[in-house]
């Protein structure tokens, strides 16, 4: 017995290893594959994420524009002048139908709630393929937009000492109660800033 016992464990050390199981070529390109496509869902997921959060900010800022012209209206900013400076000028935001990556902050001089180039404070652009799509103005139930052609440009205007805003346009003339200011991506994600005659500015998404 003890004889057959040493010849097993002789022929069992001698005896070749086994072959290690492993991945073949075909299942290594399933795997590759499959984790590939996890990234490539991550990366898009994160990158609309991204996009959205960018769209958002973009319409913040801009509201913050319009709050900066709302705050230094009614907090009676001075304006340099020529000789002197101007106490009673309100502020306000000025944008064009025929530019969609840029709008002005500008100082009414004059009062007269209209943006004139000397009146230019700052002139404020969107980059990256980010744009206003359209900018839409109610005025007696009926609404005026710049991509219908029935709103050639909008100025937004804080007078003190009242906080409401002054909401017109010119060529032709026209007075508002609201005005909607869609942002768009390059992706086609949108946020709309709302501005209200009362001065109430909010942030709504398409």
């Amino acid at each position: 017995m003890i004889a057959l016992l040493k010849k097993f464990k002789a022929k069992n050390l001698t005896a070749k290893p086994n072959l290690l199981s492993g991945f073949s070529l075909i299942e290594l390109l399933i795997v590759s594959s499959i984790f590939a496509l996890i990234t490539s869902i991550i990366m898009i997921r994160f990158s609309l994420f991204n996009n959205r959060i960018l769209t958002t900010n973009l319409a913040y800022d801009i509201a913050l524009s319009i709050r900066q012209a709302q705050t230094f209206g009614i907090n009676v900013r001075g304006v340099d002048s020529g000789p002197g400076t101007i106490f009673s000028a309100g502020y306000g935001l000025y944008f064009a139908s025929g530019n969609k990556t840029e709008y002005v902050f500008f100082a009414d001089n004059n009062n007269n709630k209209k943006y004139e180039s000397p009146e230019l404070l700052e002139t404020l652009r969107l980059f990256g393929g980010y744009a206003i799509k359209d900018i839409c103005a109610e005025s007696l139930g009926a609404s005026y937009c710049f991509l219908d052609g029935g709103l050639p440009n909008l100025s937004i205007v804080f007078t003190r000492p009242e906080p409401d805003a002054s909401l017109k346009s010119f060529g032709p003339s026209r007075t508002y109660e609201k005005a909607s200011l869609v942002v768009t991506s390059p992706q086609g994600d949108e946020r709309t800033v709302d501005v209200y005659l009362t001065g109430q500015i909010s942030i709504r998404q398409n």
